[in-house]
């Protein structure tokens, strides 16, 4: 691999961007991780110990931004406000106007392909959804090479503690009921549910193989 040829990470320190550091690092890559100074010291010392190169940044902070994607040959970028949201992290700040900040300087810095992890269309208008249909819009116009991840749900999140899953403990909490006991899961929709249409969840690693497969990073 050339020594010029370096993948930017965003959202490195998240679920599943760090996934993608390690798998590509794995792949002999070099890797860039965008972290922030307050991000977690732990899972920055994991970066390096993959070998991805740290670069401090933030996407409310454009500047920062340009200096980070100086040298990258791709971007990917994983972050969002959603789930560890820190001071001053927004959907606006972070997946509306940050999202745009990190294409802009993608694209100014000359970057041959951008990989943004959205999720897919859904009849309903909110926040999060605008931030992501909105950068997608603008890659389409970028000028860049582009890939669009859509993935549904997580099942790291949504079969998590956090939601009432705790499969450590064989326990899941039924929301207006007391908390049962159980040996597994298993759900059953109504015909006539409007969330009875298939679903199927997503795990970080399946995503972040496909993410790391992206023409883009799989330079010779």
């Amino acid at each position: 691999m050339s020594e010029s040829e370096m993948i930017l990470v965003v959202g490195a320190t998240g679920m599943v961007g760090s996934e993608i550091c390690r798998l590509l690092s794995d792949k002999g890559k070099s890797v860039r991780a965008l972290v922030r100074e307050t991000s977690n010291p732990q899972i920055v010392a994991r970066l390096e110990a993959f070998g991805a190169e740290i670069v401090r940044g933030d996407l409310k902070n454009r500047a920062s931004l340009d200096a980070a994607c100086q040298g990258a040959t791709a971007v990917v970028s994983t972050a969002s406000a959603t789930r560890t949201p820190q001071p001053g992290d927004s959907l606006e700040s972070v997946d509306a106007q940050g999202q745009m900040n990190i294409i802009e300087a993608a694209k100014t810095a000359g970057v041959d392909h951008f990989v943004f992890i959205s999720f897919p269309p859904t009849g309903l208008e909110f926040p999060l959804q605008s931030a992501k249909r909105t950068a997608e819009e603008r890659l389409k116009t970028s000028g860049m090479t582009y890939t669009v991840l859509q993935p549904t749900c997580f099942m790291e999140v949504w079969l998590s503690p956090h939601l009432g899953f705790d499969m450590a403990n064989a326990q899941a909490r039924i929301y207006g009921l007391e908390r049962i006991r159980s040996v597994g899961f298993r759900f059953r929709m109504s015909r006539n549910s409007p969330w009875s249409h298939s679903i199927p969840p997503v795990q970080k690693t399946r995503l972040s193989n496909w993410a790391v497969r992206m023409p883009c990073l799989r330079f010779k």
